[in-house]
């Protein structure tokens, strides 16, 4: 809808299908254990790329400003040019961020036992990383950039914080901590949420679209 919604805005006159890319099913409610080192951590993850666009450096800055910050366990999974820039930006935390990269089986074991996701980017144009967080059964708190189209994938206020402000993202994060409860109760409404971008949906998205191409076609 965000993309749609800028070609309109940009005289684009053709009639437009909104078709997400798709979550896989392999990214469903299934929480899990977290592995014995990471037992009594809080973990908190964000995926994409280390890019400036993402924000990343506001994530880590909020880590510092929680008070739950050394019982937090940041996890950037992803890859790239900023890398050595959070590596050295998370040198002070209790717990130094792990950064590294995720393999498809290895990502989806993250999310099953992450606390909370946070989407940090000030540009996305859907970002499945995200949707793939909350089809796990996560919670995310999203930047509401007017330049990301995962601001739509928040389900109401408590899951957004204003882009590029660590402090508004550290108040919304300590408060679900503050509420595991009200976390917990989330979870499953956010997953039964996620169901509607899954990949067999998008499918019959585009079947539609091209057999309403070809009846225009006919004619």
């Amino acid at each position: 809808n965000f993309i749609a919604n800028r070609l309109k805005e940009h005289g684009y006159t053709a009639k437009l299908h909104v078709i997400s890319n798709g979550v896989g099913e392999e990214f469903k409610y299934d929480r899990k254990e977290k592995p014995q080192e990471l037992k009594d951590k809080i973990v908190i993850t964000m995926v994409g790329r280390y890019a400036p666009e993402k924000r990343q450096d506001v994530l880590i800055e909020t880590i510092k400003k929680s008070k739950y910050e050394n019982k937090i366990q940041l996890v950037l999974a992803g890859k790239g040019l900023c890398y050595e820039q959070y590596e050295k930006q998370g040198e002070n935390l209790t717990n130094k961020p792990i950064l590294k990269f995720y393999p498809k089986d290895e990502l989806v074991d993250l999310l099953s036992y992450t606390d909370i996701y946070v989407h940090s980017a000030d540009a996305e144009i859907e970002a499945i990383s995200c949707l793939e967080a909350i089809a796990c059964g996560n919670v995310p708190i999203i930047s509401n950039s007017n330049e990301s189209a995962t601001v739509q994938f928040a389900m109401d206020e408590d899951s957004l914080f204003e882009h590029g402000n660590s402090d508004d993202l550290a108040s919304k994060i300590d408060y679900f901590l503050d509420n595991p409860k009200v976390l917990e109760e989330k979870r499953k409404a956010y997953s039964e949420f996620a169901n509607q971008f899954r990949i067999e949906n998008s499918v019959k998205l585009m079947e539609e679209m091209f057999r309403e191409e070809i009846e225009d076609y006919k004619f």
